[in-house]
């Protein structure tokens, strides 16, 4: 769509992070004009890695994002060791996901994801021509939102509650500590400490491969991917793999947060190595701790964040409002879907307001309603599944909770992360397609009833 035939709408999006982005490219596609409202001085993904699987790289690639500059690298196996004495146990391989899904699933560092994001929203040589750069306002808090009525309360720099902005269509993107999402639900987070935190670094790939001890692990013309050590008597998992064109190992240890670990209300926290050692212990065979110590001081050291859960929400709209990413459903690592699913959801937005008009209430409010319609039962099967763990679906009353949203097809219970069943259930998805079919269900749905 040209520019000079955008519609008239306008719409904020409050967070900058990679689901607030995804969000606001995808109705900048749509043609309306999105101003992206974000507290901090400019939300900068430090100081880890993100998976990007095939369901989420298919919008990226619709979208023209610059694989060649972000650098991901392919993921393409995924094997798993016993920490103790590094022996392999599973060694699943998946090279062929392109010609099984039509995408790849990439490996990012965060900030090159976050910035190629960026540039699609602002850039103003879109080849495409369609939309309206997005206006970043950075240092610009959201005190509250009225989200039937679509107007944000900002906050001044000094803290005082400032002027309001009045909106077409809100999306709340900020995050799983979300102060927003009571706004939209009518009743406080119900955000839920786990008990357990990951310890997040990265490792210059030059400094992995000159130590042989820990090379023979990462050896070049290995199929790249995953590579992880669990110590199953402390529940510890240490995930790995490479970023930024394989020059960065991203590290992941998920444990039982340790006294003393990081501030609640942060979302990374500094650690030292020694805590990280500690915690560690015997479990860990010698030579893997030895990627402890070669943390990169450049990529920040080693940070912490804690995990949270909240129970699914029953809705994600409510008047002209609606909310994406971590602040619509906290997902555990497990299958590395958080960021992928909100990207998807950003594929909703794209179709479904695509020269909708802002001024359209009704239409805007039928829209919002297909969103949910879409997002509920695909975002709460995949949070839920996550939250469960390894085992997810063979965990007690994990399906019976998933079968209160999604209807659709499941694999067996011990169905394991990142197995083909698994794939074809998280991967295969197009969201394009299924908010595609669902709007002409919805139009053929009301033209019938008109002609009756």
């Amino acid at each position: 769509m040209p520019a000079s035939t955008c519609t008239t709408g306008s719409a904020a999006v409050i967070g900058g992070g990679i689901a607030g982005l995804s969000a606001a490219v995808a109705l900048r596609r749509a043609g309306w004009k999105v101003q992206v409202f974000e507290k901090s001085q400019f939300k900068n993904e430090i100081g880890a890695a993100i998976s990007v699987p095939p369901n989420a790289t298919r919008v990226l690639d619709r979208w023209g994002f610059d694989m060649k500059k972000a650098r991901p690298v392919p993921n393409q196996t995924m094997r798993l060791a016993l920490a103790h004495d590094l022996s392999y146990i599973l060694d699943e391989r998946y090279p062929d996901l392109v010609e099984e899904v039509g995408h790849e699933s990439w490996s990012f560092h965060r900030v090159d994801l976050h910035r190629g994001l960026t540039k699609l929203a602002q850039d103003a040589a879109r080849s495409d021509g369609q939309g309206w750069p997005v206006e970043m306002n950075l240092r610009c808090e959201v005190a509250s939102v009225d989200c039937d009525r679509g107007l944000l309360v900002l906050k001044d720099r000094d803290g005082t509650r400032a002027r309001t902005v009045k909106k077409d269509l809100v999306v709340i993107a900020d995050g799983a500590h979300s102060h927003l999402i009571s706004d939209l639900t009518g009743r406080p987070s119900d955000l839920r400490r786990t008990g357990r935190s990951i310890y997040r670094w990265l490792v210059s790939m030059k400094d992995v491969l000159a130590d042989p001890d820990i090379a023979q692990h990462y050896p070049p013309n290995q199929l790249p991917g995953f590579i992880s050590f669990s110590d199953p008597t402390r529940e510890i998992l240490w995930v790995s793999y490479t970023c930024r064109g394989g020059t960065m190992l991203n590290n992941a240890v998920v444990h039982d947060t340790q006294s003393g670990e990081g501030n609640d209300s942060l979302w990374h926290s500094p650690v030292t190595k020694d805590q990280v050692l500690k915690m560690l212990g015997e479990g860990f065979h010698p030579t893997i701790q030895k990627l402890v110590n070669m943390a990169d001081k450049e990529e920040d050291g080693i940070k912490v964040h804690h995990l949270f859960k909240r129970p699914p929400l029953d809705s994600f709209v409510r008047g002209r409002a609606l909310v994406v990413g971590d602040a619509a459903h906290v997902m555990m690592p497990t299958h590395a879907a958080g960021g992928a699913i909100a990207i998807e959801s950003a594929a909703s937005l794209e179709v479904l307001f695509r020269g909708v008009n802002g001024g359209d209430e009704k239409t805007v409010k039928e829209r919002l309603k297909l969103f949910d319609q879409l997002r509920l039962p695909r975002c709460n099967l995949t949070m839920l599944a996550s939250n469960a763990g390894p085992r997810w679906l063979a965990v007690p009353g994990v399906e019976v909770e998933v079968r209160r949203f999604y209807k659709g097809p499941l694999p067996p219970a011990g169905t394991l992360p990142w197995t083909k069943e698994f794939r074809e259930l998280l991967f295969h998805h197009d969201e394009f397609m299924a908010a595609e079919e669902a709007l002409a269900a919805a139009t053929t749905a009301v033209e019938t009833t008109v002609q009756a």
